[in-house]
């Protein structure tokens, strides 16, 4: 049978019975030192383009599938079917095409 004391130990926060909680501005101070500075080292960096490498070929696959929409509605030419291959397109610019930059260069400026 386990006890009650057991149960409620105070494993969350370094402080001894008694003491106070932690309020949020101790805690944001605590995490804004600057001997706690996160700094990625040069293993992290290769990983990260090793990743990019993979994202890469997954979108290549991804922008030659969309394109084989794009021609499934090319190959009927009523114009509704014009306009949804303009969008589809265009979503895919909009939001792939611009994630991949913005990973790009998230990767480039990592340090």
């Amino acid at each position: 049978m386990i006890k009650l004391k057991k149960l409620i130990k105070e494993h969350s926060w370094d402080r001894k019975f008694g003491e106070p909680l932690p309020t949020l501005k101790d805690v944001t101070e605590k995490h804004q030192r600057e001997d706690e500075i996160v700094v990625e080292g040069p293993d992290d960096k290769r990983f990260a383009r090793r990743a990019l490498v993979g994202v890469v070929k997954a979108e290549a696959q991804m922008r030659k599938a969309m394109q084989e929409i794009e021609q499934a509605f090319l190959r009927d030419p009523r114009p509704e079917n014009m306009k949804l291959s303009k969008d589809i397109k265009k979503s895919y610019k909009d939001n792939v095409t611009k994630f991949m930059r913005d990973s790009v260069q998230m990767i480039k400026k990592m340090k």
